[in-house]
């Protein structure tokens, strides 16, 4: 078991020492910043400051550094977190074979499953490093703009009612559900991990991955009702359950029943990673 997690940690240090790693953190960080601006001042913190009295009634209390938070994280975090994480997933082992690398690494008296599974944990990890980070810098700069304290108002389309915190419960809730979202992210590490282990470019994986997710959100948010009998299998649309952690009272049986459906695909794409992997021939 020590030999395992010490694999595990040069497999981590490997991927974090790839500049490429941190666009994730950098795009986020910039996007935050503009987007701040843009729904602080003028015409967009007008419109923030009408959202906010209309529905919470309190706009001293929950114009607050924490409803900012949540609203760069539920605008932001879902497209652009497919597009840094598919990178990462689509590129830790497909760049390895394009490098040459994966003959080196069999050398070792180390099974090609373990080795997957190594990577495949490692792309977990980044996914929740990552958000984590989203998550903690649009807090720091929700509050250098609104200050300590006050409520978290949350609201989305997916809510059926508004959420209202006090500010300890509100931040415990957010970084809860920070969590969450990173669990639910299981299909997108998967189909971009599974794409890598055929004989495949690293960019092609990331795009295939890319496409295939934009595709599933436009088409599950079709307002057709020929649509409507299959919207439950589209995964972008399950990949919401993170709200669920952030209603008043949290349903526990909804949300595990989705996030057991994401793990499960999430899984089976690991899982038939592996068998294209031990079929393919690393010599050649």
């Amino acid at each position: 078991m020590n030999l395992f997690f010490r694999q595990l940690g040069w497999e981590l240090y490997r991927l974090f020492a790839r500049r490429r790693t941190y666009i994730g953190f950098g795009i986020f960080l910039l996007v935050e910043i503009v987007f701040y601006l843009i729904w602080t001042r003028g015409g967009g913190a007008r419109q923030l400051e009408r959202m906010i009295q209309n529905v919470a009634g309190g706009l001293d209390e929950y114009l607050s550094g924490l409803t900012i938070a949540f609203l760069m994280v539920a605008f932001t975090m879902l497209m652009l977190g497919v597009i840094f994480v598919s990178l990462v997933a689509g590129d830790i082992l497909a760049k390895e074979s394009e490098d040459g690398n994966l003959r080196l690494l069999l050398v070792r008296p180390v099974s090609r499953f373990r080795l997957l599974l190594l990577k495949f944990l490692s792309c977990q990890i980044y996914t929740t490093a990552l958000f984590l980070f989203v998550a903690f810098s649009s807090l720091v700069v929700g509050c250098l703009g609104q200050g300590w304290g006050g409520g978290m108002l949350v609201w989305a389309p997916d809510l059926p009612k508004v959420s209202l915190f006090e500010w300890w419960e509100g931040m415990s809730r957010y970084f809860f559900a920070i969590l969450g979202f990173s669990i639910v992210y299981m299909p997108v590490i998967g189909i971009a991990f599974l794409l890598g282990c055929f004989r495949i470019k690293p960019a092609a994986a990331t795009i295939v991955t890319i496409a295939l997710i934009i595709a599933d959100r436009i088409l599950g948010k079709m307002s057709m009702e020929a649509f409507d009998p299959y919207r439950e299998y589209f995964i972008t649309s399950r990949m919401d359950a993170w709200y669920l952690l952030l209603y008043q009272n949290i349903p526990w049986a909804r949300f595990f029943e989705q996030s057991a459906w994401l793990l499960g695909i999430g899984l089976t794409c690991f899982v038939l990673g592996w068998l294209v992997f031990e079929r393919r021939d690393i010599k050649s």
